[in-house]
């Protein structure tokens, strides 16, 4: 099993085809103060594998700041099975939700994915102070 893609977005939808539809994707965070806290956003993975890998997995997210500091730990169960027709490869699509999650400091954070506790990617991102001057000006 393996990430074909991954992003985070602040709407994201899926249709009963499992077709994907996502809003506003970004990989920095503006914050006026500190410990930042962000409304409403998605993790959304798109994940790969085999016909051997069909079956139920267990998928394990990790949001960790630049020091490596694990805050958050979500695990969620997803089944891989809709085989593609014309490569026989397997995909699922995974929408993490969080809702007002904090971070505490500026600086680079990242979401770790893991699937049956194996290593699977990185997704990093920059949670940054707002320079009041700049949005001022506009």
């Amino acid at each position: 099993m393996f990430v074909r893609y991954a992003f985070l977005a602040d709407t994201v939808s899926r249709d009963i085809n499992g077709k994907i539809s996502a809003i506003g994707i970004f990989d920095n965070i503006i914050a006026q103060s500190f410990p930042a806290v962000q409304r409403d956003m998605t993790l959304v993975i798109h994940l790969e594998g085999t016909i051997n890998e069909k079956g139920e997995h267990k998928i394990s997210v990790e949001v960790r700041d630049c020091d490596s500091n694990r805050l958050v730990k979500m695990d969620q169960s997803i089944v891989l099975g809709v085989p593609s027709v014309t490569h026989g490869i397997l995909r699922q699509g995974v929408l993490i939700r969080m809702i007002d999650m904090s971070f505490p400091k500026k600086g680079q954070y990242e979401f770790v994915v893991f699937g049956d506790d194996r290593f699977l990617v990185r997704i990093p991102f920059m949670v940054q102070k707002m320079d009041i001057k700049e949005a001022g000006a506009e």
